[in-house]
């Protein structure tokens, strides 16, 4: 029966278990061990105590195979390092399994990030198509404009209002579609680790990412 001492040194070598690993040895049935009283004993399976300690790997016929010596205790810092490593990995697998719950397969999430991409090209189209007119309309007031300065009239009013109206709204799309632009890389961009991660996790492989069509080149009104 385990001695009061006995007990109080196996409770911290217990808590040090995840850090002390048994070594494989081959052909060892039996590990001897000295205890607090340095007494020899035989055992035939190891426990964090006899790791801490020290052991001796012995054949069946009771022959030294080999001496393990004493692993030392692990510091604050090395248990803070395990102890985060054992939550990460929980975390992750928690993570993989709500990412498998949302995509079965890379293919799954790479048509996900393709319906986002084509859903912002609209707008891109859309905006790029609003442009091109509002400049063609805007070049039709410029030239309305010159006239009256090449005949030495003032521009009336009204039209630089339509000219400064018509930038106004220039500047607007071209924000609209530069905007649009960066939301589809950071679709992109997201959309990568959670694909290879699928990856990882399925065995299947991923196809070719889609090229997204580069931003309309922002110009002058």
């Amino acid at each position: 029966m385990p001695t009061r001492l006995s007990r109080l040194l196996i409770l911290p070598l217990l808590a040090l278990a995840p850090l002390l690993q048994a070594e494989e040895i081959p052909g060892a049935k039996w590990y001897r061990y000295y205890d607090e009283n340095n007494r020899p004993n035989v055992t035939d399976s190891l426990t964090p105590e006899h790791i801490a300690r020290g052991y001796d790997a012995l054949s069946g016929s009771m022959q030294l195979i080999k001496h393990v010596p004493a692993q030392r205790a692990a510091t604050a810092e090395e248990k803070a390092a395990a102890k985060a490593k054992r939550e990460a990995e929980l975390q992750q697998a928690k993570d993989d399994k709500q990412l498998l719950r949302l995509y079965s397969s890379p293919s799954d999430a790479e048509h996900a990030r393709d319906r986002q991409i084509d859903a912002l090209q609209l707008r891109v189209d859309f905006s790029t198509n609003s442009l091109a007119g509002l400049r063609q309309r805007r070049a039709a007031e410029a030239q309305k404009a010159a006239s009256f300065e090449r005949t030495g009239k003032p521009v009336p009013a009204d039209l630089k209002t339509s000219i400064g109206n018509y930038d106004k709204q220039i500047q607007s799309a071209q924000t609209e579609i530069t905007q649009r632009k960066a939301e589809q890389e950071k679709v992109r961009s997201d959309f990568d680790p959670v694909i290879q991660r699928l990856v990882t996790l399925t065995g299947k492989p991923a196809s070719a990412a889609p090229v997204t069509a580069a931003p309309a080149p922002a110009g002058k009104p």
